[in-house]
């Protein structure tokens, strides 16, 4: 190479007392794959040399354009040198890898090393492609995809005094580098060959949703643009198109894809994947013993992976195999996570192309489009452009291929999200609008947010959002969100509460279904003592002042946790005595009326009565039972709880008045 310096004799570096673990690459696949290294119980028996191109450990490609924001270039470093340093690891930055002997099991640098290994890792990466356009390597067409390329767009801007701008691509990569050009202040036009932007990722109607919130950011998207020559003129750049008329811009990114570095491999004659890329099993081996590859170089069964995801696993996968484990790479569906431009967009699972018996469903709502695909009636796929509050719950769906009901189906139609409440999720994954305490209706939202400002144990989130402070029921869930692990509480009272509630629910329900007590038929029936209650007036007045005596004890009992000032007592006794108060009206009820409903005033109040007593113990139930449950259960008990306890305090309110009249009619007439 021009400029190289030239050794007499290379120098060879030969460690006799550990295997030579040699990693060709600095990338993010290189420095995850050596994190899981040094991790293995293993790590004593290997001696680790990086070599990387570019002259900086590895970097976050994925946030490489924070850079213009100010952000310093350490804060991209995924570890500094010292960590290399610190964990015995030989870094060698600024060292381009020329040739592989596979033969002598070594390798040669552009400045004359040699190095030998054991074991040698391909994570070579890849490159920017450019499509065969005429005039792509004119001064003033970049790539995007280093440090160095952002640097050198950044100069070429300030020093040529560029205004306006074209990119080449308009899929995730053209996207980003659509973002760095505007944020550098520039006019910025965007050209993609295909019908809609990001194809590869999203349906017709997704793209186009897509391309009106990036154009209404100010850019301008051209569709089935086909560029076929870049020229330089008058210190600008003229695009000449197969399909319209030319346009002058003052720069040019090329963003059209990436195609694996695999010419390493290639003049070593190591396998080759049918589309490029070095060939690997799920054992990531390749062609050669002592060879293997990771990141978007490797072919895993002739598919490369492009994003960090996948290349983060099969750093798992190998790591785990040099450390003697039995461990293979498996596909899974990948997803797409990205603010492009701005704009949220979400790809999860199969793509519709890939799909070839699915049904989509789709919402296209004010805040964005959103699509699910479904395969036999599960979810395999969705995507979404804007923002989606609830994803967590839908990537949950995708990876556990859940069944969308017709109902479920609608509601997404509808409201654009296919769930009442979040199922089948950890604490750690429901959706911000998820009620975790019932009793003060704290959500997962409020509880993310007081984490967020500090309070990281269960007693402090207690204390900052009030979230247990009643009845406790939900401790175990704070315990879990903290990391404290999750804590079964033993509420007190619940066994009461589970009781009572149970025997009010059946008690209502048996009084809808239950014949009015007959009266005695003779004046010699023994019957006739009991049927004194119903006939005899003053036996009356009695059984119905003690009934609301114990309506006022209960609505008593129900202040505990409606008024702050009132906190002597243990909550879970008081909500046990309300319980316990609420059944014995049922028995007061049939004391006082023979279970006869009566008609009009006196048929809605003892309506309201049994439907406020079937509904307090439904609720009872659910705040006994949410203590004690977990993931789908638990989440069903408290989407369910407060809504029950909502209808129970609401037909409360008609009850005195019902009460009032009640009484004024017994008196009156």
């Amino acid at each position: 190479m021009q400029g190289a310096p030239q050794l007499a004799a290379p120098s060879v570096v030969d460690v006799p007392s550990a295997e030579r673990l040699v990693i060709v690459g600095g990338g993010m696949a290189a420095h995850g794959f050596c994190k899981r290294v040094i991790g293995s119980t293993q790590r004593s028996r290997f001696a680790i040399s990086v070599y990387g191109e570019e002259p900086r450990p590895a970097y976050d490609r994925v946030n490489l354009s924070s850079l213009l924001s100010g952000r310093p270039e350490s804060d991209l470093l995924l570890s500094p040198r010292e960590w290399y340093e610190a964990n015995d690891i030989d870094l060698h930055t600024g060292r381009r890898i020329t040739r592989i002997d596979l033969q002598r099991q070594q390798i040669h640098d552009d400045q004359g090393g040699v190095q030998s290994y054991d074991h040698l890792v391909l994570a070579t990466g890849s490159y920017p492609w450019v499509p065969p356009i005429s005039g792509s390597d004119s001064p003033g067409v970049f790539v995007y995809r280093t440090i160095d390329d952002l640097e050198a767009i950044q100069r070429y801007v300030r020093e040529h005094g560029a205004k306006t701008s074209a990119v080449v691509g308009g899929g995730l990569l053209g996207l980003e580098a659509a973002k760095v050009i505007t944020d550098l202040g520039l006019a910025t036009t965007i050209l993609e060959v295909a019908p809609g932007l990001m194809p590869r990722q999203l349906d017709a109607q997704a793209a186009k949703v897509l391309r009106e919130k990036v154009e209404s950011l100010g850019v301008d998207v051209h569709v089935t643009r086909r560029t076929k020559a870049i020229e330089p003129r008058d210190g600008r750049l003229t695009l000449q198109f197969e399909n319209a008329e030319p346009t002058q811009v003052d720069i040019v990114l090329v963003a059209a894809g990436i195609r694996p570095r695999d010419e390493l491999a290639r003049d070593a004659g190591l396998e080759l994947g049918p589309r490029g890329g070095i060939a690997v099993n799920r054992r990531l081996e390749t062609s050669d013993p002592h060879v293997f590859a990771i990141g978007e170089c490797a072919a895993v069964d002739g598919h490369i992976h492009g994003l960090v995801a996948p290349c983060y696993r099969m750093a798992d996968v190998l790591a785990a195999r040099l450390a003697g484990e039995q461990a293979e790479f498996v596909d899974s569906e990948e997803a797409v996570e990205l603010k492009l431009l701005g704009v949220p967009v979400i790809t999860l699972g199969k793509a519709i192309g890939e799909s070839t018996s699915g049904v989509v469903v789709t919402h296209d709502g004010k805040n964005g489009y959103r699509k699910l695909i479904l395969e036999q009636g599960r979810v395999v796929g969705a995507a979404s452009v804007g923002e989606w509050d609830d994803v967590n719950l839908i990537r949950m769906s995708v990876a556990q291929h859940k069944r969308l009901w017709p109902t479920q189906r609608v509601r997404f139609q509808r409201t654009g999200m296919p769930y009442a409440g979040g199922t089948g999720l950890q604490i750690h994954q429901w959706p911000g609008h998820a009620t975790v305490c019932s009793c003060m209706g704290i959500t997962r939202h409020q509880l993310g947010m007081a984490i967020a400002d500090g309070h990281g144990t269960a007693a402090q989130l207690s204390a900052a959002t009030g979230a247990g402070t009643a009845c406790g029921t939900c401790t175990n869930l704070l315990c879990e969100l903290v990391g404290e692990g999750p804590e079964q509480v033993n509420v007190r009272g619940s066994k009461v509460v589970l009781v009572t509630s149970v025997l009010a629910a059946c008690l209502a329900l048996a009084l809808f279904l239950t014949a009015p007590l007959p009266f005695a038929t003779s004046v010699q029936d023994s019957w006739r003592k009991i049927d004194l209650f119903w006939r005899d007036g003053f036996i009356k007045q009695v059984t119905g002042f003690s009934l609301l005596f114990l309506m006022l004890a209960a609505l008593a009992f129900s202040l505990r946790k409606r008024v702050k000032r009132i906190s002597f007592g243990d909550y879970g006794w008081w909500r046990a005595a309300h319980a316990a108060i609420g059944t014995a009206m049922l028995f007061g009820l049939i004391v006082h009326t023979g279970v006869r409903m009566g008609s009009n005033l006196n048929f809605v109040l003892s309506l309201t009565f049994m439907l406020l007593a079937l509904v307090g113990g439904l609720a009872g139930v659910a705040s006994s039972l949410e203590s004690k449950l977990s993931g789908d259960s638990a989440m069903f008990m408290r989407a369910w709880r407060p809504k029950l306890t909502w209808v129970h305090i609401a037909l409360f309110v008609p009850l005195p008045a019902l009460l009032a009249g009640h009484v004024f009619s017994v008196y009156w007439y």
